[in-house]
């Protein structure tokens, strides 16, 4: 069944809710620790410059996560995930809090709220959890055991939300990156959050005065629009 866009708010989650790459972070501390960080360094010696040419960042990805769960059993590996993701949401400094008060906001307004994310579903769900937005929707990555299945990326965010019936316009959206220029440009109020100058520039050529940018600041500081 389609459901209603006229309220509804889609929020970017690296970068803009969380700051750093959740899953990264993950792969970093976690899957390539100890005895795969040599597997992991020479993966990435092998994998970074295919990643500069935007076609292929999805084989890379894929191929990076898969090497760092490779081994791992699938229900092991969604219960560190969740466990991740609780201490994530728990670590200081780590939540973007200008980001956790715009969502609070939208949700006492009626809003509802769609976390769409690239970064995988069971853990970006347990720092939602952690932070008080258990009810709040999620659209993220897929894993089935060490395999990537579904990289909820670019345009795939877009798939993944008709998928669940929600098809554009909606009203606001917010996301720190341009390759989420297709979910910018199907709301009513496009939001580009602490962008640079460049990607201001190349936002606003497509967006037009439309765009909103704003700076959220370390901390508990204040929000800076544009």
């Amino acid at each position: 069944m389609s459901a209603s866009t006229a309220d509804t708010v889609i929020v970017d989650f690296d970068g803009v809710l969380l700051r750093g790459d959740a899953f990264g972070l993950f792969l970093r501390r976690t899957a390539f620790a100890g005895a795969r960080l040599p597997l992991a360094a020479a993966a990435l010696v092998f994998l970074a410059p295919i990643a500069t040419v935007p076609a292929f960042r999805p084989w890379a990805a894929r191929w990076v996560s898969r090497i760092g769960l490779l081994g791992r059993n699938a229900e092991e590996l969604r219960a560190e995930l969740a466990r991740f993701g609780a201490d994530l949401g728990a670590e200081p400094g780590r939540i973007i809090a200008p980001g956790l008060r715009m969502i609070r906001t939208h949700l006492a307004a009626g809003d509802r709220v769609i976390v769409v994310t690239a970064c995988e579903h069971t853990l970006a769900r347990a720092v939602l959890d952690a932070i008080g937005l258990a009810g709040v929707e999620l659209v993220a990555s897929r894993i089935r055991g060490p395999r990537l299945i579904v990289h909820n990326h670019g345009a795939t965010k877009m798939a993944q939300l008709a998928g669940q019936g929600v098809t554009p316009p909606w009203r606001v959206a917010y996301s720190d990156s341009l390759s989420d220029l297709p979910i910018l440009g199907s709301a009513e109020q496009p939001v580009l959050v602490n962008a640079n100058a460049r990607q201001v520039a190349r936002a606003r050529r497509l967006l037009g005065a439309r765009l909103t940018t704003v700076t959220w600041l370390g901390g508990q500081g204040p929000e800076v629009r544009r």
